[in-house]
């Protein structure tokens, strides 16, 4: 039982937040970047780079950088360059490259950032080969959905999540 008090109170808690700013984030590229804009400087190698400057400096986990990941998808950027900040962003930050400077030196810092810096451009450039040789669509599988259970159970679910969630604003432990 006790995995699943902490599946439903510290592990929701630690990872809400992040989820919440990566929709956030999401939802303000799809609603104020310009598609065209997007699609134009978003594939191939500008994309990649352009991919590689917005996710090392930013602090972004994994949990945020899924929903930034759809939007940029939704947007018109390429997957190959969607994969670039998928990889690059939460592998790297400013706080990250500045303890492994302080800890292990500029060398090792410049190694381990070009090291997430080219397997990240080495697979944007895979991915991208694969989706355009082997015509596969994407846009077909973003604005998919489909349903599993009913609404009623989701929305219990959804209701039991929020309750576990806030229970420790409330009960003292």
């Amino acid at each position: 039982m006790n995995g699943v008090n902490y599946a439903f109170t510290d592990l929701l808690d630690n990872i809400i937040l992040w989820l919440v700013i990566g929709m956030v984030f999401a939802a303000l590229v799809q609603t104020f970047v310009p598609s065209d804009m997007l699609i134009k400087y978003g594939s191939g190698l500008i994309g990649m780079l352009v991919m590689l400057v917005v996710g090392i400096p930013m602090y972004v986990c994994a949990t945020a950088s899924t929903p930034l990941a759809a939007g940029f998808l939704m947007a018109g950027i390429s997957p190959g360059a969607v994969l670039v900040f998928l990889l690059a962003g939460p592998a790297t930050n400013m706080a990250t490259l500045g303890i492994i400077n302080q800890q292990m030196g500029k060398k090792t810092m410049f190694l381990y950032l070009l090291g997430i810096m080219l397997t990240a451009l080495i697979s944007g450039f895979v991915v991208n080969w694969l989706v355009l040789n082997w015509n596969i669509n994407i846009n077909q599988y973003l604005a998919q959905g489909h349903q599993h259970t009913s609404v009623w159970l989701q929305l219990l679910a959804l209701l039991l999540l929020t309750t576990l969630s806030l229970r420790r604003f409330f009960v003292k432990a």
